[in-house]
């Protein structure tokens, strides 16, 4: 792995976490699942009660553009804290701070009004947190556990993310409706306090230093992507896939409405069909797809993605479309897995903070002006067009990949 050529400021080798490796691991997949849980709930919480106490939609999309901005602005700082300061430390501390943010959220909307500025402010220190949390959870995953090992702990991610997604949202409406705005916030609150306490659990994880003149800027990350080939095209390739995944479901769901005439159960019901999807890629598919020949299965994964959006724009049926939305987010679990192993593998652990952010910064990026144009395409193209061209941009990326070399790791099976 590259980190094990990193040394500590004193000359000596990163310590391996005492303890069974599993047994950490699971502490570490438990508070990843719970922290995930909290996000998925304020998914939902927040904007609907938003809403519900102030009426203004465009009150309620400024909040959640706020808590999105700190991922594109902020993550070249974010990625430099997290190289030179202790990994474990900053995901306790950002967990501490969401679940503080949600107590007082949920006090503003209950008892405040719902107030713009406050909320605003609120959104964006749990933005901050969240960047901090996800940069440090990533950098600090392959010193818990070997460069072999990776590929199926990623997958446990993936999956429990899945997992979240199928059972957040839900959960979140729900206390909205059976409760109050506090009780859904203080449920997300004891998530983040959940996800701190498994935390506590695991080894320190203190920065390394590389040798001298390492470059220690915050921009360092940034170079390392445009100098390294290999990173640039795992950046093209995940570029792609945020765009679908901030995409592709907008002209699903419009279709659904204005001209397969389904009603919200049926839409519901073929949408759901992403989570089974990502769950059989992330716990049963990623365990064989662990290849140095990385480039070449990300041009083929990403070639589904794109044939699957194709296909969501031929089929009528219910059942045909659901197939195709578990083949579509299958394909993209698997995608986010071999992207954030090889990303981990390739990088050396002294820029693995500032690296995992600068990628994190662009395709954030993407995701935000995907996610203001689409709607504008779909009303002028309609929704399958728009589905036809997402297919289309696929070939660009694949070809790219497919020609690219493979990345041999120490590590590697």
């Amino acid at each position: 792995m590259a980190e094990d050529t990193a040394r500590r400021a004193d000359g000596t080798e990163p310590s391996a976490p005492s303890g069974p490796t599993h047994t950490l691991l699971r502490y570490f997949i438990g508070a990843r699942a719970l922290s995930i849980v909290g996000d998925r709930i304020a998914d939902v919480a927040l904007p609907l009660a938003v809403l519900a106490a102030t009426g203004s939609a465009f009150t309620a999309g400024l909040i959640g553009a706020a808590n999105q901005l700190p991922q594109v602005i902020g993550a070249l700082q974010v990625g430099a804290l997290v190289d030179r300061r202790e990994r474990r430390g900053l995901m306790i501390a950002a967990d501490l701070v969401r679940a503080a943010a949600f107590v007082v959220i949920g006090l503003e909307v209950a008892f405040g009004g719902a107030r713009l500025v406050p909320l605003v402010l609120l959104a964006l220190l749990t933005g901050i947190a969240d960047a901090v949390f996800h940069t440090a959870a990533g950098s600090y995953m392959p010193n818990l556990v070997s460069g072999r090992d990776l590929m199926r702990a990623n997958g446990y991610v993936e999956g429990s993310d899945a997992a979240a997604t199928l059972t957040g949202p839900a959960v979140g409406g729900w206390l909205l409706q059976a409760f109050n705005p506090m009780i859904a916030f203080a449920t997300n609150t004891v998530s983040f306090l959940g996800s701190a306490l498994l935390l506590f659990r695991l080894p320190k994880n203190e920065p390394t230093v590389g040798g001298p003149g390492e470059d220690e800027s915050v921009l360092a990350g940034l170079r390392l992507i445009v100098r390294d080939r290999a990173q640039a095209v795992l950046l093209a390739g995940a570029c792609y896939m945020h765009l679908l995944a901030a995409t592709s479901f907008l002209p699903l769901l419009v279709r659904a409405e204005k001209e397969l005439d389904f009603d919200p159960l049926t839409t519901g019901l073929v949408v759901s069909a992403a989570g089974v999807g990502g769950l059989l890629s992330s716990f049963v598919l990623a365990r064989f797809c662990d290849t140095p020949w990385w480039p070449q299965l990300l041009a083929v994964v990403l070639a589904v993605n794109g044939g699957a959006v194709g296909l969501l724009a031929l089929f009528d049926a219910p059942l045909w479309l659901a197939s195709v939305v578990l083949v579509l987010d299958g394909a993209s679990a698997l995608a986010f897995i071999v992207v954030a192993t090889t990303r981990q593998r390739i990088t050396p652990d002294p820029l693995r903070g500032r690296v995992l952010a600068a990628s994190s910064a662009v395709t954030a990026l993407v995701r935000l002006v995907a996610v203001v144009g689409i709607g504008a395409l779909i009303d002028l193209l309609g929704p399958r067009s728009v589905m036809v061209g997402l297919a289309a941009l696929a070939l660009p990326f694949v070809v790219l990949l497919a020609m690219s070399r493979p990345t041999h790791t120490s590590e590697s099976p």
